[in-house]
C-alpha cells in the first residue's frame, strides 16, 4: 500500500472536536515540528500522541480538518511532500452509551 495521510476529525462531546493526522512520518515529516506548527497557525494546543493501533499521530483540539488539508496540499513550512491524492478525510462520531 502506497503512504498516506489521514486527518481523522473526532467528536469529543456536542461541540467538543479534536483532529488526529497520522501518516506523517511516511514523507519526513517530523511529527514534533508539524505539531508545534499546527499549534501556532491554528492558536491550538498539538501533540504527538500514540493512537490504538500504536502508531505516532499528531493531535489538534478543535475541527480543523480541512484547514490541515489545505496546509497539506499547499506544501507549507514543515508540512512539504505530501501529495494531494495521498490525503483524506474521516468522521467519526463518539459512540452513545446506549449503541
Amino acid at each position: 500500500m502506497a503512504s498516506h495521510v489521514t486527518i481523522k476529525r473526532i467528536e469529543r462531546n456536542k461541540r467538543k472536536h479534536v483532529t488526529a493526522i497520522h501518516g506523517l512520518e511516511a514523507f519526513d515529516i517530523d511529527l514534533k515540528k508539524a505539531a508545534k506548527q499546527l499549534a501556532n497557525k491554528f492558536a491550538t494546543g498539538a501533540s504527538v500522541t500514540k493512537n490504538a493501533q500504536g502508531f505516532d499521530e499528531v493531535v489538534v483540539q478543535g475541527d480543523v480538518a480541512d484547514e490541515v488539508q489545505e496546509l497539506l496540499e499547499d506544501n507549507v513550512g514543515v508540512l512539504k511532500g505530501v501529495p494531494a491524492k495521498n490525503i483524506s478525510i474521516v468522521e467519526e462520531k463518539k459512540k452513545k452509551a446506549g449503541e
